[in-house]
C-alpha cells in the first residue's frame, strides 16, 4: 500500500473504483503503526481514537515535521455503487462544511487535507487532533461541576449559533462528536451526515436518544424538512448527559431526570432541558433562544 497512487477526492474519480471484486476493509489493513503517503505528505498512524458508521479515526504524525493530527479513514469499497456514492457524498459534505465552518468559528475542527488511494478504495481526511472527546471525559469524571458544565454549555451554544447562522443542520450531535482541545476548548467534528437547513431529508438518521425523535424515528422513505430545531434536541441531550450521567429518553416528559436521581436544583438548567427535550419540533426552542437564555448568559 505504501506506493499506491494518491489522488484528490472528486466525484468523477471516486465512482469508477468501487469494484465489486475487491472487499478490503479498514480493519484487515491494520493501519496502526504503518506509514502511508497521503496526498503530499507521509503519515505514521498511531492508535485508534474511535469509530462510527462511516469510518475509523486514528491519531497520526506527519513524518516531515512530526506534526500530530487525526486521520479519519473511510472505505469506499462497498457492495454496490449506490452505497459507494452515498459514502462519497458524505466525505465531500464533511470536507466542504468543515472547511467553511472552521473559517467562521474556532469551535469547529479544522480540516487540513484529504486524499484517496485507488488500490485500496480508502479515503483519508486529515484534521486537527484534540485531547479526547466529551464522552470520554464524562466517563472518567462521572459528573462535572456546575462551573465546568456551564463552560462546556456556553461553547455548545456558540456552535449551535454557528450552525444556525450558516443554515446547516448537523443531525448527529453527541458527546463523542465534541472534542476537547487544550484550554478546555470544545470543537465539533463529524459533519458527514450534515445537511443544509430547509432542505428535505429522507428516512431515519443520527444516533438514538441524542438525535431528535423526528430524526431517528422517521419511517423509511419519509421526507422531513431540516431545521436547526433538530440539533436543539441534541444540545439538550448533551446537557442532560452532563447533568444526569446518561442521555435522555424519548418518553415524555423527556426533561425529567432518571428515576433514581432528583431534579437539578438549578432552575435555569432545568428550564433549558424543558424547552429543548421536546418531542414536537414545533414546540421546541431554537438556537437564538438558547443563546439568550439566563443559563447561557449568567
Amino acid at each position: 500500500m505504501g506506493q499506491e497512487e494518491s489522488v484528490p477526492i472528486k466525484k468523477e474519480n471516486v465512482a469508477p473504483v468501487l469494484h465489486s471484486n475487491c472487499r478490503k476493509t479498514i480493519e484487515n489493513l491494520a493501519l496502526q503503526g504503518r506509514a502511508l503517503p497521503i496526498n503530499r505528505g507521509q503519515y505514521k498512524f498511531g492508535h485508534e481514537l474511535g469509530s462510527g458508521a462511516f469510518g475509523t479515526v486514528y491519531s497520526a504524525r506527519r513524518v516531515q515535521d512530526n506534526k500530530a493530527v487525526a486521520i479519519k479513514v473511510v472505505s469506499l469499497v462497498t457492495l454496490n455503487n449506490k452505497e459507494g456514492l452515498m459514502l462519497t457524498n458524505s466525505i465531500l459534505t464533511e470536507i466542504e462544511m468543515s472547511k467553511s465552518l472552521s473559517q467562521v468559528s474556532n469551535h469547529v475542527v479544522r480540516m487540513y487535507d484529504f486524499d484517496f488511494h485507488r488500490k485500496t478504495g480508502l479515503a483519508f481526511l486529515i484534521m486537527e487532533l484534540g485531547e479526547r472527546d466529551l464522552e470520554k471525559l464524562l466517563k472518567e469524571r462521572l459528573r462535572l461541576t456546575s462551573t465546568e458544565r456551564k463552560e462546556v454549555w456556553r461553547q455548545c451554544v456558540d456552535i449551535a449559533m454557528t450552525l444556525h447562522d450558516n443554515k446547516i443542520v448537523h443531525l448527529d450531535i453527541k458527546p463523542q462528536n465534541l472534542v476537547i482541545f487544550p484550554g478546555n476548548k470544545i470543537k465539533l467534528v463529524d459533519l458527514g451526515i450534515a445537511q443544509r437547513a430547509y432542505k428535505h431529508r429522507v428516512g431515519s438518521n443520527g444516533t438514538w436518544l441524542y438525535s431528535a425523535p423526528e430524526v431517528t424515528n422517521a419511517a423509511r422513505g419519509q421526507m422531513m424538512l431540516n431545521t436547526s430545531k433538530a440539533d436543539v434536541w441534541s444540545w439538550g441531550a448533551v446537557l442532560y448527559r452532563m447533568t444526569y450521567s446518561e442521555p435522555p429518553k424519548y418518553t415524555r416528559p423527556c426533561f425529567q431526570p432518571p428515576k433514581h436521581l432528583a431534579l437539578s436544583k438549578d432552575s435555569n438548567l432545568t428550564d433549558v432541558l424543558r424547552h429543548t427535550l421536546v418531542s414536537d419540533p414545533v414546540e421546541r426552542a431554537d438556537p437564538p433562544w438558547l443563546a439568550q437564555h439566563p443559563y447561557t448568559t449568567s
